[in-house]
């Protein structure tokens, strides 16, 4: 049964590694840059506005936190999807409307030792899609537009970063949990500019460029129960203190108490090291003629016979930007919890491909809230987690002297089937991005996330008597 949920795990990972770095809709910001950042939490943290970067579950990853793995009981399994919404609108009342989706994360965490847990997993970095269309002047020798003459101009991008990693935690004491995340961030980006003249000829720009970073990511978890400064319980509860030959004292092992209140503080960030980054840049010219098909009949059709290299080497100065993540909780564990979240990218030395934009850093908040009406009921409706959260931040890049904010509300649950060791999150957003001032366009949109969390006993030696 363990080898089956292996494979099954195989399977989904290599789908992940070709679907990865696909977009998540089209997002003329996200020609800027390295593309439009993806959300970096699983589907608990999304289903609380993306914060909880000071929470820990027992039975579920914190991907905001690699210490937070520390407390997982079991073997866990987590499968997310993502779909999206989008409506586009520009200050000439043009509305467009696109709908897509793809894999947002995978893992497969275990425990290593009593106080030591794995994890392997793959998740969207960021992504690029976007296709503009306009009509542009000629020009003359003088560079002077010729408004009697129209090529029409079409920009068009995809690719985008993946981040493949490998992480471990360590329950050092029952408050202070200590973990770490590597991860190869890596991917392919195109871009393309191509200027037709109907039924003569067409001029094509394409830039190709290919990068893989090394990615470190600390973190640290410290909880506390507020009313209580002893030696504080994050998993269990002593009820009977007892004492065995050598006079060490044993602790037995229940559901945590919902009736005390704890805090918690969290604190992550990431740094990186290029370890590869090339760009390819060429200009292909076509003219319209008539050619001769391989049936032998003549049809028209764009036929290419020039081709330049522009570029074809390494890039320099090329690396990306540190980041940090801090955040505080205040809980009752398996019953409510608050969580705020402040992250923080420095994103304004990153000049790289900017497209008439200025480079600033990013801020964003979070705040987000579950509930639990009753975790030991035997109803099924007291022991769904209910949860919301909204967040807001100032993305990386300032154009036109406009800052692009972005803000999004989140309302989501978590429900969990007992028999089978299964949750099954699910969440769903409503955001705005943008602005329509100086001709730019604004983005509103609808996220849906659902993730698949399995729990079980993989590597547990069977006893025969």
């Amino acid at each position: 049964m363990h080898l089956n949920k292996f494979i099954v795990f195989v399977l989904i990972f290599g789908l992940a590694l070709k679907v990865q770095s696909q977009n998540l809709g089209l997002s003329s910001y996200s020609r800027i840059g390295i593309g439009d950042l993806a959300e970096t939490g699983s589907s608990r943290n999304n289903g609380m506005g993306g914060a909880g970067v000071a929470s820990y579950n027992q039975f579920q990853v914190n991907a905001l936190n690699p210490a937070a793995l520390a407390v997982l009981k079991y073997t866990n399994f987590e499968f997310d999807l993502v779909g999206k919404r989008t409506r586009y609108l520009t200050s000439k009342d043009i509305a467009q409307t696109g709908l897509t989706g793809n894999i947002q994360y995978i893992s497969l965490a275990f425990p290593l030792h009593k106080r030591v847990n794995i994890q392997i997993g793959a998740k969207p970095f960021s992504s690029i899609a976007y296709k503009d269309a306009d009509q542009q002047a000629a020009r003359d020798n003088n560079n002077n537009p010729i408004n009697t003459k129209f090529y029409n101009n079409t920009s068009t991008g995809s690719g985008g970063l993946s981040d493949f990693f490998l992480g471990g935690a360590y329950n050092y004491k029952d408050w202070l949990l200590l973990g770490v995340n590597a991860g190869i961030v890596m991917g392919q980006s195109v871009y393309e500019n191509r200027l037709e003249d109907v039924r003569k000829s067409i001029f094509v720009y394409t830039t190709e460029r290919f990068e893989q970073h090394l990615r470190i990511s600390p973190g640290i978890l410290i909880t506390r129960e507020i009313k209580n400064n002893k030696a504080d319980l994050l998993l269990t509860d002593t009820l009977v203190g007892f004492k065995d030959s050598l006079g060490f004292q044993k602790k037995a092992e229940v559901i945590p108490t919902t009736t005390n209140w704890f805090y918690g503080f969290g604190l992550t960030g990431s740094i990186f090291k290029t370890l590869q980054a090339s760009e390819f840049q060429k200009f292909d010219q076509a003219a319209y003629s008539t050619v001769r098909g391989s049936n032998g009949y003549y049809y028209s059709d764009y036929v290419y016979y020039k081709r330049d290299t522009i570029r074809d080497g390494k890039l320099g100065n090329y690396s990306l930007p540190a980041s940090l993540r801090v955040g505080l909780s205040l809980y009752q564990p398996n019953k409510l919890s608050f969580a705020l979240d402040y992250n923080f990218a420095n994103w304004s030395k990153f000049t790289y491909n900017q497209y008439h934009s200025k480079p600033v850093n990013q801020h964003g908040l979070a705040l987000g809230t579950e509930f639990i009406p009753d975790f030991n009921s035997t109803k099924y409706y007291k022991r769904v987690a209910y949860r919301g959260g909204i967040k807001a931040e100032m993305l990386p890049y300032e154009i036109a002297g406009q800052k692009i904010s972005q803000i999004q509300a989140t309302l989501g649950a978590g429900l969990v089937f007992a028999k089978t060791g299964v949750t099954l999150n699910v969440a769903i957003a409503y955001g705005e991005r943008g602005t329509v001032a100086s001709n730019l366009v604004k983005e509103n949109y609808w996220l849906a996330t659902v993730g698949i969390i399995s729990n079980s006993k993989w590597f547990v030696r069977r006893r025969h008597d």
